[in-house]
């Protein structure tokens, strides 16, 4: 059974509209309610998260009693709409934003926003770029001269603007951005030969099938490790709940344990009992090999997508150090303490040597 209810957050800066950004729900201001019911105080953590991409971490630390082994409690707050989120996080009506992309936070913090990334949910989404079956495509430059939609500051935007801008393009010249409101106006735009491509976020892949759209380019192949989405808070909350934080990764890393050693399937049927995803669907992202769930925050692909946002000028030079916005120790605590309990786990053992090189 769904153990979702309805809530409303109300503030003069949010407004959750939940119009199904990357996925297919509807639902206004869906909340789940999980982990101890006992957990009081400072065990109790909100997070936001876009009804997509399943959440998988955290159906599989509830369903197999990692939040309860930790002794925290989850709130998950479904907000569609990224700049909601964003405005919801700084309000202090979230704790965490997890599934927002790395592009977004990103420009949030350049302006000004004291947020910290503190952990990963994906390092790569399944992020097609499509366009209509007569449409040539052979490699990057034939995106020269064209018109591709796209939703500014998403993760489809800004690795496709990086891939761009390394293949030499004037982005302001040699081609023309369409921007849209939500994903499935990207994909009415190339299927009505209004844009010439587009790319949406993950979960289209079988809706671009159905308007009879063909898959060009995934940007993964092209820009590995580009960085995703990823695991924000507060700098001031995250200083002052730093264990709370820790414990979530706990039960976060333990749960991708399971997952990438046999617990796949078991994901999905959550995710389709959870959510309002038919098993298609959730099984085209979950298996896709363009979609790499991970925990870890990868310091240095986050770096690189800051760098690239200058140089692109979706980011000015406001003085922001950007390694005073990332906290990899949180999530280097949590892991170490899972490996110096599991010693001999080769999962663990391979995701310390991960960390140490994506983050040291």
């Amino acid at each position: 059974m769904k153990k979702n209810a309805i809530k409303i957050l109300t503030t003069t800066l949010l407004i959750l509209t939940l119009a199904f950004l990357t996925a297919c729900s509807s639902d206004d201001g869906k909340t789940e309610n999980t982990g101890s019911e006992t957990s009081q105080g400072n065990n109790k953590v909100t997070i936001a998260a876009q009804a997509t991409s399943g959440q998988v971490f955290q159906y599989l630390a509830e369903e197999n009693g990692y939040l309860e082994e930790e002794g925290i409690e989850v709130e998950v707050v479904y907000i569609n709409n990224g700049s909601d989120a964003f405005s919801a996080l700084s309000a202090g009506q979230v704790d965490i934003i997890s599934t927002y992309g790395t592009g977004g936070p990103l420009m949030q913090i350049a302006n000004g926003q004291d947020f910290t990334i503190f952990g990963g949910y994906m390092v790569i989404g399944a992020t097609p770029v499509f366009a209509l079956p007569e449409t040539e495509y052979n490699d990057v430059q034939d995106f020269k001269g064209k018109t591709i939609a796209i939703m500014r500051g998403g993760t489809p935007d800004n690795v496709l603007r990086g891939i761009l801008y390394n293949a030499g393009f004037d982005l302001n010249e040699d081609v023309e951005f369409l921007q849209m409101k939500k994903n499935t106006d990207v994909i009415e735009a190339v299927r009505n030969g209004q844009a010439d491509f587009g790319a949406v976020s993950t979960g289209f892949e079988l809706q671009l099938k159905e308007a009879g759209l063909n898959i060009v380019m995934w940007p993964d192949e092209i820009w590995p490790d580009h960085s995703c989405c990823k695991m924000v808070a507060n700098t001031d909350w995250l200083a002052n709940n730093e264990e709370l934080a820790e414990k979530l990764l706990r039960a976060y890393i333990k749960a991708e344990r399971d997952m990438k050693n046999g617990q796949a399937e078991k994901a999905v049927e959550l995710i389709v009992n959870k959510l309002d995803l038919d098993k298609p669907t959730v099984e085209s992202f979950v298996y896709s090999e363009h979609m790499k769930y991970d925990t870890d925050p990868y310091r240095h692909s986050v770096k690189t997508m800051w760098d690239m946002m200058h140089k692109f000028d979706y980011i000015s030079d406001t003085g922001v150090n950007i390694d005073d916005h990332i906290n990899n120790d949180i999530y280097g605590r949590a892991l170490k303490s899972l490996l110096d309990e599991n010693p001999e786990d080769d999962f663990y053992k391979e995701k310390w040597e991960a960390y140490e090189s994506n983050n040291l």
